[in-house]
Parts: C-alpha cells; structure tokens; sequence
C-alpha cells in the first residue's frame, strides 16, 4: 500500500510538474516603446490596455512597459519595430508619411479645423482600415485594431496674438516634422522651423522660434508658458492619433488564440483611452488658459466659418502634396466625401 501511494504522489508531482513547465512555456513576454512621459494620455491609455492584456490572458501576455524614451525616440520607433528590435510601438502619425504617406493623410489640409466626430468617424470606418492594410504591407508591420487618441493641436506664439492668418505672416513656428505640416504652415503664411521636442524651450527663451503647434496638455507638461508662449490660437489645427503597430517576428510567434484576444484587448481599451484623452486635454486647456491670462495673454478661439475660410485658404496645396508624396488618390476622395467637401 505505502509503494503504491508513494509512486501516486510520484506521478501526480511529475504530471504538476509538466503541467507547470507548459505553462511557463506558454508565457510570451513583449517590449512595448514609447518616448512620452508617464504624465501623459497615450502612457495613461496603455496601462489600460496592459492590464487588460494580463487579465485576459491569464498571465500568458506579459509586457514590459518602456517609456519616456527609455529605448527608442518616436523618430527612430519604426526602424526598431522593422526589424524586431522591439515587439510593440505607438507612433504619432507625422512620423509616418516618409514610410507610407497614407498614414499622414489626416494631416492634409482638408482636416484642418475640422470636429473631431467626424474625424473619429473617418479614421474608425473604411478609411481607417484601408490605411491599416496600405501600412501593413508598406511597413511590413501587424496593426492590431483602432488608433488611439491624442486630441486636437493648437497654434501657440509667444508675443504675437493670432486673430486672422495675416498675423503669422513671418513668424518662425515649431511643427511636428511631416511634409505636410511644413507646407501647410507656409499656406498660412509662416515660416516652418523642424525642431526636436527636447529644444523647444530654449528656442522660445532665446528668440529664435516664435512658437509651435502642439495639444495643450503636451504644453503645459512641458513648461512652455514659463519659456515664452503667451498666446494661443485655438484653430484645432490637426487631430493627432496613435497607430498601434507590433513587428511581425513577434506576432508570427503567437498562436491565433493569443493573436485574436490580443486585438481584442486592444479595441476593448481605446474607448477608455479616448475619454481619458479627452478628460486630460481638457485639464490642460483649462491650465494653460489660467496661466496665459496671468501673463496678460489669452486665447483666440475661431469661429467654424473663419475655420472653414482657412481651411479653404489652404486647399491649393492639398493636390499638389497628395502626387508628390505618393498618397491614395481612393483614399482623398473618401476622406474628402465623409468631410463633405466633394
């Protein structure tokens, strides 16, 4: 009786034992990079997102979360993610229009000062997906679901109030770095500056930039109105998203169970990360405004027929951008008959 008790507890510590090295096996470990800080909606949406990876999961997607440019600068994201230096990455759309000039299309001209339901309306429905498709193949990348939000950019100047596009005429203004967002600052009569996100303030103190276009949220984390903006025109000058993207090495090493619950916790988070993205831009909006009226500044907020009169200012370039950067002509015009702007 004691043998035979003894080789039962063999057996069920032996099968405990393979059952546990299976699982263990099973356990796949994942490097997401970003370069934004803790303090901001795209780090804020991801924790939703890897929470509700885990749990769903049970334990069998792991993350490891690197921010704050602890790896990688947006700039630099996409050759990493090519090339499966990292599994998982969320780059702004301006940074993609070099790679596939699709993806940067919500930057053209006929976006600006456009409302964000019909923008978020575009991006989720057929739009969105064949440019999902145009990047997978173009970047070689897996897109697991829907694009996360940043919110509308405004226009920001240190000693000039903007209240007609006559008034930039000259001024040296900071911008994201795309194709587009360069010419389209000529269209409104600026002269366009590429400058890295790290120079910004020095920049402003020292004279040598007038000001830039960025969220509200993203100025005030920065410090900017300490560093000379006075000013804001709040002209919703483009709606910034996220593209989520994972390398293929990594994804091919998924099964499809994982892959399919992985795009699954993915869609399930981005209603939460857009309140929450709305709910800290509007922190930030009413920030900046406390703090630009201190200084004796303010902010200008046009009307949609000025918006609509600048936007169609701007339109001569759209064209033009389109051919020379090789974007879908089936593209424009659906995004160009959602806005209603046949």
């Amino acid at each position: 009786m004691k043998k035979i008790v003894k080789n039962l507890f063999f057996i069920w510590a032996l099968v405990l034992f393979m059952a546990q090295s299976v699982m263990a096996a099973n356990v796949y470990e994942f490097t997401l990079s970003i370069d934004t800080v803790m303090d901001h909606p795209r780090n804020q949406g991801l924790l939703i997102f890897i929470k509700n990876l885990e749990e769903k999961s049970k334990g069998q997607l792991k993350v490891k979360f690197y921010h704050s440019a602890q790896l990688y600068k947006d700039a630099d994201i996409l050759k990493a993610i090519t090339l499966g230096t990292v599994d998982m990455a969320l780059p702004g759309i301006w940074f993609l229009d070099k790679l596939d000039p699709n993806a940067a299309l919500p930057l053209l001209p006929m976006f600006y000062g456009q409302n964000e339901e019909v923008i978020q309306k575009l991006v989720d429905g057929k739009f969105g997906q064949m440019v999902n498709e145009s990047m997978s193949k173009k970047i070689n990348v897996i897109i697991p679901g829907r694009w996360q939000d940043l919110g509308h950019a405004a226009l920001f100047t240190t000693n000039k109030k903007i209240t007609k596009l006559e008034d930039l005429k000259g001024l040296r203004i900071r911008h994201m770095g795309s194709k587009i967002s360069s010419e389209k600052l000529r269209a409104m009569g600026a002269s366009p500056v590429p400058l890295p996100w790290p120079d910004m303030a020095m920049a402003l103190m020292r004279g040598t930039c007038d000001g830039l276009i960025t969220s509200p949220k993203a100025l005030h984390s920065a410090k900017l109105i300490e560093a000379g903006i006075t000013y804001e025109l709040a002209d919703k000058n483009i709606f910034s998203h996220y593209i989520p993207m994972c390398s293929k090495k990594f994804w091919d090493r998924l099964p499809l169970d994982l892959q399919k619950l992985f795009s699954e916790a993915w869609n399930e988070h981005i209603p939460q990360e857009r309140v929450l993205a709305r709910k800290m831009q509007l922190e930030g909006e009413l920030a900046v405004e406390e703090l630009l009226k201190k200084k004796g500044g303010g902010i200008y907020r046009p009307s949609d027929k000025e918006l609509a009169q600048w936007r169609q200012h701007m339109m001569y370039i759209q064209e033009p951008l389109v051919k020379e950067l090789g974007m879908d002509p089936e593209l424009v015009k659906i995004a160009m008959e959602m806005l209603g702007m046949k």
